[in-house]
């Protein structure tokens, strides 16, 4: 007698939530399972490109010490041992003035009363100590800043950091998603690079081998065209070029709103709801020394039209040509629809070298840049998001995983990652197949 085949699964999109979950079903051994990505490679928001024989990343990215499960896949990879780490300057520009509020001669400088201070100070020790955020869930940023720390501490601090992120005020967005960020400190501690190296590609191509070696097909440079539905359930993926993959289960990893578009009807909660805003990122290389020294910038003042430049040869001075002070301007948009997003390309290198003018006192003087635009980057994190289920209410063989699903931990490298692991878990369970490693992922420490 022959074996029972194995269900077919046909993931759709291949960054890094549909890498792990294609490598944690393959690895079971339970599931014939087939990538689908538009793009030529896998990886998603943390790819890279190539300039003169170095590589760079899309848009700045870091290694946390505490983002357990990228640590886990960097192992995995064999590329822990090569991670270093490093302490970053973190600088806020108010009124034409640079703080760095790790440093007590600037907090004390910056304009909020000492009384604020010493609350938003209570306030963080308070939130590093709260790792559970779901009773904010329903409650604004704003009624929480206000509770814990008072308007003054939000006015100064957080009204203009809600703004570069999502372009609302903090009355829009989710206490639960900010709980998470305070928590997590981000640039308190030191972030990690691998040196000599673009640590995303690095990733990439290390998972991209993890799910070959599991015998994952991928599918790359192959974009969706639509998907094929009958009684109950997607049974097939039309791919642009016409082919036809049929599917005993699909996963889901692409935004929410294109999944949408190919089945309108879909009616799981939160999935036609859930908004994405949109990214800029310009990354350029100077032969200028910038000073002084820092990583991440916030341009707190809301007078520029980037929200932040970071000095990615900061964090890793092996970046690029010895010698190089390789910049990123990013900007973040509520939605791809806002006229900035709109603008060309020499209208937006114009803007931004004139944001590194008023900073800096000088011209950057780039010799080369590269513009990405990214449509839809992450959701808007608004008061009462709730992430979807794992699997749909509408189709009996359809999983959803990706960034949207991790709320409210801040959207990382790793918890994208993760999202893959615990929905590849959710249809493990389905199967009555042993758990994959998403547990393991959770609890690994360097």
């Amino acid at each position: 007698m022959s074996p029972k085949p194995r269900p077919r699964v046909v993931i759709l999109g291949g960054g890094l939530s549909g890498v792990s979950t294609a490598w944690a079903l393959a690895r079971s051994g339970g599931f014939d399972v087939t990538i689908v990505e538009r793009g030529p490679v896998l990886g998603g928001l943390a790819g890279s490109f190539e300039r003169d024989g170095h590589f760079y990343p899309l848009g700045y990215h870091h290694i946390l010490h505490r983002d357990r499960t990228l640590l886990y896949f960097l192992g995995k990879i064999g590329a822990l041992p090569s991670v270093a780490w490093r302490r970053i300057r973190m600088l806020f520009r108010v009124n034409g003035k640079l703080y760095n509020l790790a440093n007590p001669i600037d907090f004390l400088a910056f304009p909020m009363s000492l009384a604020d201070k010493v609350r938003f100070t209570l306030m963080m020790a308070r939130a590093f100590n709260k790792s559970d955020w779901s009773d904010w869930q329903d409650r604004s940023a704003s009624d929480l800043l206000n509770a814990w720390s008072g308007p003054g501490v939000r006015d100064a601090i957080f009204e203009p950091l809600s703004r570069l992120k999502f372009e609302l005020p903090c009355d829009d967005v989710s206490g639960a998603w900010l709980g998470a960020r305070l928590h997590y400190r981000e640039g308190s501690a030191a972030l990690g690079y691998i040196p000599g190296a673009n640590w995303t590609k690095t990733l990439c191509e290390g998972v991209t081998k993890l799910v070959a070696d599991a015998g994952v097909t991928a599918r790359t440079s192959t974009p969706v065209k639509g998907l094929v539905r009958a009684n109950g359930k997607v049974t097939a993926v039309e791919l642009a070029d016409g082919e036809v993959l049929s599917a005993d289960i699909v996963v889901s990893t692409i935004p929410t709103e294109v999944y949408a578009g190919f089945v309108p009807e879909e009616t799981t909660p939160e999935i036609q709801s859930i908004r994405y805003s949109g990214l800029i990122s310009v990354i350029c290389a100077s032969k200028k020394k910038v000073g002084p020294d820092f990583y991440w910038m916030n341009l707190a003042s809301l007078d520029r039209a980037a929200c932040g430049i970071f000095l990615l040869s900061s964090l890793n001075p092996s970046i690029g040509e010895p010698g190089d002070s390789c910049v990123n301007f990013v900007t973040h948009l509520n939605s791809r629809h806002r006229p900035f997003f709109a603008k060309s390309d020499d209208e937006l290198m114009a803007a931004y070298l004139e944001d590194f003018r008023q900073v800096f006192g000088f011209d950057l003087d780039p010799y080369w840049t590269n513009i990405a635009r990214v449509p839809m980057y992450s959701p808007v994190f608004t008061r009462g998001y709730r992430n979807p289920p794992p699997r749909s209410s509408t189709f009996a063989n359809v999983y959803f995983a990706g960034n949207y699903r991790t709320f409210p931990s801040i959207v990382s490298t790793g918890t994208a990652l993760l999202s893959g692991l615990e929905t590849a878990d959710e249809m493990l369970k389905d199967f009555n197949l042993p758990a994959g490693p998403a547990a393991e992922a959770r609890a690994f420490r360097e």
